[in-house]
C-alpha cells in the first residue's frame, strides 16, 4: 500500500464536502476529527475534563458537547431536508436543535458516518494517480 492514497484534502476536510443523501437532500460535511472539530471539541470539554477521567460526566452531557462540535464544525450546510413537510432552512444553531434532540440519534449517527467516510476527503489527483498504480 501507498501512502500517499491515504492522503486527503486538507480544504475538504475542513470547508467539507457535499454528500447526497438521496434524491432531495444532500449535506455539506467536514470530516470528522479536522482541525476545528478538534480544537472546538478539546475547548467544550475542558471544563468538564476530570469528571470525563474519573467516568462521572454524564451521557447527556457527552451528547450535548458532541452534538455542538458536530453542528459547528462538521455538518456545514444541508438541502432538501424537511420536518413535517416542510423545508428547513440550515443554520448551525438549527443543526444543533436537529442533533441534540433526543429523538435524533440516527441523525447524528447518519453525520457523523458520512464525516468518517475518508473516500470524501480525498484528492482527486491522488484517487486518479492510485487507480492507475492498481491498472498498471
Amino acid at each position: 500500500m501507498d501512502l500517499k492514497s491515504l492522503r486527503v484534502n486538507s480544504k475538504k476536510q475542513t470547508d467539507g464536502v457535499w454528500v447526497e443523501h438521496d434524491m432531495e437532500t444532500s449535506f455539506l460535511i467536514a470530516r470528522m476529527g479536522n482541525p476545528r472539530f478538534k480544537a472546538l471539541f478539546a475547548k467544550l470539554m475542558s471544563p468538564h475534563q476530570r469528571k470525563f477521567d474519573a467516568g462521572k460526566l454524564s451521557q447527556e452531557l457527552q451528547t450535548q458537547i458532541m452534538c455542538r462540535a458536530v453542528s459547528e464544525t462538521v455538518l456545514l450546510g444541508w438541502n432538501g431536508l424537511t420536518q413535517d413537510g416542510k423545508e428547513l432552512k440550515y443554520t448551525k444553531e438549527k443543526a444543533f436543535e436537529i442533533l441534540a434532540e433526543d429523538t435524533s440519534e440516527e441523525f447524528l449517527a447518519l453525520v457523523i458516518e458520512y464525516a468518517q467516510d475518508n473516500e470524501n476527503y480525498r484528492n482527486e489527483e491522488i484517487e486518479e494517480e492510485v487507480k492507475n498504480l492498481k491498472a498498471g
